[in-house]
């Protein structure tokens, strides 16, 4: 039987619509990235956006009118509800069979008790596979309790790396729905760093600032491209169906400014042109980056509005337009060391009852994205910046 459905799931991702979805999906990573660098310049930044796409699209097909439009306009969607569900389904189940030993990726809903959801509307959320959770959160005590169980499931879901996602002041008595996302990634490096060859050498940061901290060393054959605009090494993991892509400007490229304009499309080229090179003498950080991002700005600057505002439309989770989007929280983790990479990232979609409207020798010793992305059917999972120890 699961023979039967790993082959089924195959078939249904070799669609023109999967690719599409996706293409979406890595798409969508860059725009919140690029978001996410504009606020942060002088600070390290990793997230999932796959986490954050995965949580909006349960909210999409509970929304009608033009909250569903820019949602789908923002995520890149291109097929029917329908289509672009049943893909997201079919995708995650595919990554659930084929990477259980690299990362798992969970859904949960927890929904307000006794509360006129529509019976197709949950029925969409267990074609997540969503965890459904009950609670009261009009009781003060049982909202609290379900604040508690919300972030015990993701400290869960995430290695133990994400423990406090919602805060006390997320939640209140006006809270009918909280959907829930969590990825956890935990894979070695094909060419291991030898923890004898680790030394203390300076990182520059912005503005020439520098800091000593310790590079990691290995001499090695990598994917590699180089020209005077940018440079991007491939550091596969052991599994060789995923890897990090390590990225810097070239010359004196401002690298805020490299951050925010650099695209999905500008990835794919690079990618697209590296080749192996034999000896390369690699130096790279060891590095551990958290962080806490409330998405609702973000999310707005790119187009999605209605959603958090009295003009929510999430009719086809109720049949009213009673509910609107309060806050989108995501929080993330990555250590990478000698032996390889652990990530974990968390998102929660925190949807309440409306009342008032809402407003060569290679030292990577600079700033530099990475990412790090599933390459047989090319899904980014993971981007980040770092720019200072």
């Amino acid at each position: 039987m699961i023979l039967l459905l790993g082959m089924l799931i195959t078939i249904s991702l070799n669609s023109q619509s999967l690719e599409k979805l996706i293409e979406s999906n890595n798409k969508f990573t860059f725009d919140v990235f690029k978001e996410i660098s504009k606020s942060t310049d002088s600070g390290n930044v990793f997230l999932s956006p796959l986490s954050v796409s995965t949580a909006l699209s349960m909210a999409y097909y509970g929304a009608a009118g033009n909250t569903a439009k820019e949602i789908k306009d923002v995520l890149y969607f291109t097929g029917s509800p329908k289509n672009t569900h049943n893909d997201f389904k079919n995708l995650l189940n595919y990554y659930k069979l084929q990477y259980a030993h690299s990362f798992n990726i969970s859904n949960a809903a927890v929904i307000q008790d006794k509360y006129n959801f529509k019976k197709p509307y949950l029925e969409l959320l267990d074609g997540y596979d969503a965890k459904m959770i009950k609670t009261n959160f009009r009781d003060e005590k049982e909202r609290e309790d379900a604040r508690k169980n919300i972030n015990k499931w993701i400290a869960e879901n995430t290695g133990n790396k994400i423990e406090e996602l919602l805060g006390k002041e997320s939640l209140d008595d006006r809270t009918r729905l909280v959907l829930l996302n969590a990825i956890y990634f935990k894979n070695n490096w094909k060419y291991s760093f030898s923890e004898k060859k680790t030394q203390q050498m300076i990182f520059y940061g912005l503005s020439d600032i520098q800091y000593v901290t310790d590079f990691m060393n290995v001499r090695e054959k990598f994917n590699y491209y180089e020209d005077e605009n940018i440079r991007m090494i491939e550091l596969p993991y052991e599994n060789d169906s995923i890897s990090m892509y390590v990225i810097q400007p070239g010359g004196i490229k401002d690298f805020n400014e490299f951050c925010t304009s650099f695209s999905y499309d500008d990835f794919s080229i690079v990618e697209k042109q590296a080749t192996k090179v034999r000896n390369i003498d690699l130096y790279f950080p060891k590095f551990t980056i958290s962080g806490k991002y409330d998405l609702k700005e973000p999310l707005m600057q790119v187009g999605i509005n209605d959603a958090f505002s009295a003009n929510a439309n999430f009719s086809k989770m109720t049949g009213r337009k009673d509910l609107f989007i309060d806050e989108v929280m995501h929080q993330s983790f990555i250590e990478v060391d000698e032996k390889g990479t652990e990530a974990s990232a968390a998102t929660a979609v925190v949807i309440k009852e409306k009342s008032v409207p809402q407003v060569i020798h290679v030292s990577f010793n600079k700033p530099f994205i990475f990412i790090i992305k599933e390459k047989s059917k090319n899904s980014v999972l993971f981007v980040g910046k770092y720019v200072k120890p």
